[in-house]
């Protein structure tokens, strides 16, 4: 069965999700390895075809690197993140 860019998409935002959980957490283990895993997805997510879908990839971790050295902006990301998955996951089924 062949994936879409829309799954892939939404796979990463889960995964990017799972990282700002453990980072929350102080739980590195758990970080480096859903880190490891959105790499993975994110890797899928180009070999769909869609290059707007995976520079939003892109972007995505970018902000979670930055959302990380500043715990405080962990929160803020998530929120923007549920948004961002949910509207370009959509835009990506059209």
């Amino acid at each position: 069965m062949t994936r879409d860019a829309a799954f892939y998409f939404a796979n990463l935002g889960a995964d990017v999700s799972r990282c700002i959980t453990a980072a929350k957490q102080e739980n590195e283990v758990r970080y480096k390895d859903s880190l490891s895993r959105a790499y993975r997805t994110l890797e899928e997510l180009h070999k769909t075809a869609r290059p707007e879908a995976y520079e939003e990839g892109l972007l995505m971790l970018r902000g979670l690197a930055l959302a990380r050295a500043t715990p405080e902006a962990l929160s803020s990301f998530q929120s923007s993140l549920n948004s961002l998955i949910g509207t370009f996951s959509v835009r990506l089924t059209i």
